[in-house]
């Protein structure tokens, strides 16, 4: 258990046994289910079939209004309730307005669920700009919807008459899930379904205080401006207004904040304070560390109040899924949540698929990768990322497991759970499309294996011809490609976070003592991105598994978790520490400090090959 969360639950309980007496019916903690025909706000007057319709509902403490799409039960009964869900859009996308033969929610309807479709704050037809799930604004929204839906005609009610509602979607469609959850002040979501959804947005987007630069231009531009074109050498203050602008005429209604924070990121190379503060406030990490944000100053945008206070929500029963090829929010973010929401309390449940944040677009030329192009053969371009798979764990349907989960814990229908989830309550990893273990943990770190600081590593400008020279080059003369382990008979499995213990020093020593001081610093800004790779027993190409790159930055030691991989081996294969100075996830930021062409790393990284004794079942 994370020891800040067992601290702050350990005081809370400690208090509840002093005041316990005052009240033994608080609706925090009452999450028990009223039968069908208990009593509801407004009972269902007669039989009828039920209607979709569109519902604008003015919020006023933010001044939006916010769009809604309303799916009743498909037929409703006189003297019956219906318990309500919650559908998100993803970041770009807009509310459900129909739901055709096949649907989740016609699935949901058809089995006697309300479901509000919702236009997020500044998509859709909602008012207002993105703000990337404030508190203070998106928050405050999510709110007013569900206070306008307590009238809902025969809305199912707990048994302490607050409202059963859950809640689905993914990406941002999970971030509404996990921010209403937490500053709604009646905490009326208790039964949570978010798919590869952020546990910190300042660990996403400037992991280890490295831009990831590729998911902020997509964020930034949507696909459709060059702004790699103004991402290096321009004035925050002329690129934010024009890019704005821009973006805006486009139908893009991203907050002036969310622009000047990724544009600066960009500009720099560095992420600003103010948006790392404003990141940091807008993700679930702050309501499970319990720690105050951070101020804000911005020069064009608007900083938050911060008037919600990082104060723990009470136990929910969440299933989440996450993705193992996910590059903008890693299965990492996946596990960080599922350690919070299970210190917490409350049935929490982590499986993964092969599906996610996928790069949209390729830095390569038509047919670089074709296997039988010479020069392709001849790079080791480290790109984007391959194809992700469907939302599956293994033979297991995640939307099966997750209408079970509904009717499990909103309707009540016992065993309904079981029969679609048979790994009960371990984890599901998913290794490949089709191919998943069951295990009760996950593993972090494991086998050590060293790093050869024999040659230094190229960084900077020399750094990205460096990553982009061919395997026999890296392999023999760089040693940036290091082979670490050879898989025995009988294959072997990857799955977990590696661990890296790696400390950077520079070629004469004088680059570290020069960024130690308060003086101007130089030479003091390395940059690395690190991977675990594979191949086949007689191929020189290295694959990156899942994609997964963590970098890191600066001289010293650094002790840090790798992104998370899944991935069964077979005999013979190669895995191996891959070391690059560029790659396109990151295409603008790595190192611009050309008085560093090289640096040493040395030190060692814990893969997580698993023992028979570490998994329950081999085939999910």
């Amino acid at each position: 258990m994370n020891i800040n969360i067992a601290t702050r639950l350990s005081a809370a309980f400690c208090l509840a046994m002093l005041l316990g007496a005052c009240s033994s019916s608080s609706s925090n903690n009452d999450n028990s289910i009223a039968s069908g025909t208990g009593a509801t706000t407004t009972p269902v007057s007669s039989d009828r079939d039920g209607t979709i319709y569109r519902q604008e509902i003015p919020v006023a403490r933010t001044g939006d209004t916010i769009v809604v799409q309303v799916f009743e039960p498909t037929h409703l009964e006189k003297g019956k309730s219906y318990p309500l869900v919650l559908q998100g859009h993803g970041y770009g996308g807009s509310r459900e307005t129909t739901a055709p033969d096949g649907s989740f929610i016609k699935r949901l309807n058809d089995a006697g669920y309300y479901v509000i479709s919702i236009d997020e704050r500044g998509f859709g037809e909602s008012s207002g700009t993105v703000r990337v799930m404030d508190p203070e604004y998106e928050g405050q929204d999510l709110i007013g919807v569900l206070d306008w839906a307590e009238n809902l005609e025969g809305l199912r009610r707990r048994s302490n008459g607050e409202m059963m509602v859950g809640s689905y979607g993914g990406s941002y469609g999970g971030m509404y899930q996990v921010l209403l959850y937490s500053v709604d002040p009646k905490h009326r979501l208790r039964v949570l379904a978010p798919d590869i959804t952020p546990h910190d947005l300042t660990y996403s987007l400037d992991p280890n205080n490295v831009v990831k630069s590729g998911w902020g231009l997509a964020l930034i531009a949507g696909g459709d401006t060059p702004i790699l074109s103004l991402a290096l050498g321009f004035d925050p203050t002329v690129v934010v207004p024009y890019v704005t602008d821009l973006l805006q005429r486009k139908g893009l209604r991203q907050d002036t904040t969310l622009y000047e924070t990724l544009l600066t990121a960009g500009i720099t190379n560095n992420f600003p304070q103010s948006g790392y503060n404003f990141m940091r406030y807008h993700s679930m990490r702050y309501f499970c560390d319990g720690v105050p944000a951070g101020p804000q100053s911005f020069l064009l945008g608007t900083p938050d109040q911060l008037s919600v206070a990082p104060d723990l929500p009470p136990p929910a029963d969440v299933l989440l899924t996450q993705g193992f090829r996910d590059t903008l929010f890693n299965f990492n973010d996946g596990l960080h949540n599922y350690e919070c929401l299970h210190a917490i309390g409350g049935d929490v449940r982590l499986l993964t698929h092969q599906s996610g944040h996928i790069l949209p677009v390729s830095l390569g030329t038509v047919g670089l990768e074709d296997p039988l192009d010479p020069f392709y053969e001849a790079l080791t371009f480290p790109g984007f990322q391959d194809a992700g798979g469907t939302r599956s764990c293994g033979s297991l349907n995640l939307d099966d497991v997750q209408f079970a989960w509904f009717e499990e814990k909103l309707q009540g229908r016992k065993g309904a759970l079981d029969a679609a989830l048979p790994t009960g309550k371990d984890f599901c990893l998913s290794l490949a499309e089709g191919d998943a273990i069951e295990t009760r943990s996950v593993k972090r770190g494991g086998q050590s294996f060293d790093i050869d600081a024999s040659t230094p590593q190229l960084n900077s400008l020399l750094g990205v011809v460096g990553s982009l020279l061919g395997n026999g080059v890296r392999d023999s003369l760089l040693l940036a490609d290091q082979p670490l382990y050879t898989v025995p008979a009988g294959g072997a499995i990857i799955a977990g976070v590696p661990m890296l213990h790696v400390d950077i020093e520079g070629l004469s020593g004088v680059e570290q003592a020069s960024c130690t001081t308060d003086v101007v610093q130089v030479a003091c800004d390395p940059i690395y991105f690190l991977a675990i790779g594979h191949r086949p027993a007689g191929q020189t190409r290295w694959d990156i598994i899942d994609d997964q790159i963590t970098p890191v930055r600066g001289f010293g030691q650094h002790d840090l978790e790798m992104n998370g991989i899944a991935e069964r081996l077979a005999e013979g294969e190669q895995v191996a520490l891959l070391i690059y100075a560029f790659n396109a996830q990151f295409p603008i930021t790595w190192s611009r400090d050309i008085a560093v062409p090289a640096a040493t790393l040395s030190g060692s990284v814990e893969l997580p090959l698993l023992k028979a004794s570490d998994i329950v079942r081999d085939g999910v």
